[in-house]
């Protein structure tokens, strides 16, 4: 059984702002568009994150703004650093081909719905891109976002131009892509239904990055292991549970209402869980607290701001269950933890 679709993304802010400039540009009068994104925008600065709920109505809205293109322009805008501990390993890998096996590797991790596979072929290494849920509104967008960065990928990290890549894309998202060659250049084939393939050369995949740090990607591979591991395998029941109260923490969600999610009864999601070691109220309690944790490090985001994101509307009771989890009132605990100074922050001053 596949893992639930995401129904509110925690993005980096810069990429929202990229997305409403894309909107403004294009989007004409259909200002209703930018609901979701004025609201989180109007609390954050460019730095941090900020949590956007973009369903299936607002999905459907952008992609009904008649610019087939819209996902390849907000793609290649984006910017490898942007994308947080992942984009600066990128950043230090010593080759392009070490990047895009690295990106292979963790890139699920940050970008949900959306599985990356390599393979060796005579003379290159074969990418392909599956989307989880093809069928879901607004996944043409998200597709051709995806495709479009692990492009603009290539070029930021190795100069290596579209041209010296072949990309093979399904016939609706080669009509989009050909669109987008009006903005920037795209490699596109037509190639099998349901399926993206991008294939680089041995000799691109050479091409050295002129960012390479031997020591900070080591302590960034292990930031971003440690972020994979807090992912759980999407075979087991703990893990799919996980996967829905990451998304539905701010409003109420009970057992029944994961259980039917699931396509499974409420009895044999108890069972499920016990069999595994959990119960339903442990992982609520936990994804509350690692969400929270989280939140800490954004400083635009305000305490209430944090508190309401997993959950808690009434801030006395997140105070109490932040003390359980950290031992820390939660104004301590962020005080405390921006006067560090961490290993990561040394090895890019460092390195500069």
């Amino acid at each position: 059984m596949s893992p639930m679709p995401p129904d509110r993304l925690v993005v980096p802010a810069t990429h929202a702002f990229t997305l409403r400039r894309l909107l403004v540009a294009h989007g004409g009068p259909v200002t209703h568009a930018f609901d979701e994104l004025d609201r989180p925008l109007a609390h954050a600065g460019n730095e941090g994150s900020i949590a956007l709920r973009l369903d299936d109505q607002w999905c459907t809205r952008v992609e009904n703004l008649g610019m087939p293109e819209l996902g390849h322009l907000a793609g290649r805008a984006c910017r490898v650093a942007e994308h947080g501990v992942l984009g600066f390993a990128l950043l230090s890998c010593p080759t392009l081909g070490d990047a895009l096996k690295l990106w292979a590797r963790f890139a699920p991790t940050l970008a949900g719905g959306f599985e990356l596979r390599q393979a060796v072929v005579p003379g290159a290494v074969e990418f392909t891109i599956r989307d989880l849920y093809p069928l879901l509104p607004g996944r043409s967008f998200a597709l051709d976002r995806f495709i479009a960065f692990t492009l603009g990928l290539c070029e930021q990290l190795a100069g290596l131009p579209p041209q010296a890549m072949a990309m093979y894309l399904p016939a609706r998202a080669l009509t989009r892509a050909v669109a987008a060659s009006r903005h920037h250049p795209m490699p596109a084939l037509a190639g099998d239904p349901g399926q993206v393939r991008l294939i680089v050369s041995n000799a691109s995949l050479a091409t050295p990055i002129a960012s390479a740090h031997a020591g900070v990607l080591g302590m960034l591979l292990q930031q971003c292991e440690m972020e994979q591991a807090r992912v759980r395998r999407p075979g087991d029941w703990a893990g799919r549970v996980e996967h829905l109260l990451e998304r539905r923490l701010d409003m109420p969600f009970p057992i029944e209402s994961a259980a039917k999610a699931l396509c499974v009864s409420t009895r044999t999601l108890k069972r499920r869980l016990q069999e595994e070691g959990w119960s339903y109220r442990t992982l609520v309690d936990e994804v509350r607290k690692r969400e929270a944790l989280r939140a800490m490090s954004n400083p635009s985001m305000r305490l209430e701001d944090i508190a309401n994101l997993v959950g808690y509307t009434d801030q006395a009771n997140f105070a109490r269950a932040f003390r359980r989890w950290t031992g820390q009132a939660p104004g301590t605990y962020r005080a405390e933890q921006a006067s560090k100074v961490t290993p990561l922050r040394q090895a890019f001053r460092a390195a500069a």
